[in-house]
């Protein structure tokens, strides 16, 4: 394990991290093996120090007060030689990007939480955290799939009018043609507060629409649950991603009177897992950490026998791979809310 942990000496001459997330994502990988301590399958965790200001890989040795930096290539040589099977760490893409660089064909670097790592030309690299924009591009693909289904229905998309917006829309069209459904049909709105959003959204004739914020923009968000409260649930369809569903400033009642869609890169279900929460706050002294959870999953995904398409308690892992690269998460979570059904999950469209 190689993370930012920012170590440094206390007054008892002992090492102190200094990096939360770091140190909680440890404890939660920690808990995980320990699980597994006594089993047929022996286990060695080193863990390592980085200094993202230089790049480095810090060895700490307080016994004899002496500290080694090492470069990304001496480091990844001296564990060629001692077998090392997995990397995890570190947490940024670059960084991360740099010890697989010279990786043994036998090791593998995994980076757990960038959503920034390009594992082209980079065979020894695994990013287990979902690419970005992916939840825009599987609403896109479902949105096709809907409106085939359904060709007298129509698909808005809102424009907020930054770059991650317009990011967003283009991964959101690239599902939608990847498909076979036609893109021209989508229909791009306006979807910055500042226009009239609301009158816009609650005037427009009553054909069945799914109505697409693709980013959580309070504001705008506000602006368009106003407007279909103008409208007829059954004619409406609210398809957005997690941090719209689950923001604390937006109207509760406006948000559930009609079906919503949305995509996450978590599970629903990792709340169901009181026994591994007990277990992660009793290393951790707190529980629900987000960061834990994420170092648990991570190991227990890395102690799978075949983790091609394993599902953890937090996270899902359909892996791709680029030609001649490393190896990407592909798992993407939907789920379907309904006033008369409640929250369900709904199956990522396959590819045609």
């Amino acid at each position: 394990m190689v993370l930012p942990f920012g170590v440094q000496a206390d007054s008892s001459g002992f090492g102190a991290t200094k990096n939360a997330m770091a140190t909680e994502f440890y404890a939660g990988f920690r808990a995980a093996l320990d699980s597994f301590a006594g089993t047929e399958w022996p286990i060695t965790l080193d863990v390592y120090d980085f200094d993202e200001a230089t790049g480095q890989v810090v060895d700490h040795d307080f016994s004899m007060e002496l500290n080694r930096y090492l470069s990304p290539s001496d480091f990844m040589d001296e564990l060629a030689q001692l077998d090392v099977r997995y990397v995890v760490g570190p947490f940024r893409a670059s960084d991360s990007e740099s010890l697989a660089k010279h990786a043994a064909a036998t090791t593998y670097v995994v980076n757990p939480v960038s959503r920034e790592v390009h594992t082209d030309g980079l065979p020894q690299l695994i990013a287990a955290a979902p690419v970005r924009f992916l939840e825009a591009e599987i609403l896109g693909r479902l949105a096709a799939q809907d409106a085939l289904v359904r060709p007298k229905s129509r698909t808005v998309l809102f424009d907020l009018g930054d770059k991650t917006s317009m990011l967003q829309r283009q991964a959101f069209v690239r599902g939608f043609h990847t498909m076979g459904a036609d893109t021209t049909k989508i229909q791009t709105w306006d979807g910055r507060p500042s226009s009239n959003l609301a009158a816009r959204v609650g005037g427009d004739d009553l054909v069945l629409t799914r109505f697409v914020l693709l980013d959580d923009k309070v504001l705008s968000a506000a602006r368009i649950l106003q407007g279909l409260r103008q409208r007829p649930a059954s004619q409406t369809e609210f398809w957005t991603v997690s941090s719209t569903v689950n923001s604390p400033s937006l109207d509760a009642f406006l948000l559930l009177r009609q079906p919503i869609i949305w995509a996450q890169t978590d599970r629903l279900e990792f709340a169901q897992y009181e026994n591994v929460d007990a277990h992660i706050a009793s290393v951790l002294g707190t529980s629900r950490s987000r960061w834990a959870w994420l170092g648990y999953d991570m190991a227990m995904m890395l102690l799978e026998n075949d983790p091609e398409h394993y599902t953890g308690p937090r996270r899902s892992y359909d892996w791709g791979q680029t030609p001649g690269g490393g190896q990407f998460n592909q798992a993407i979570e939907l789920y379907r809310f309904e006033p008369s059904r409640g929250v369900n999950p709904v199956a990522v469209p396959a590819l045609p």
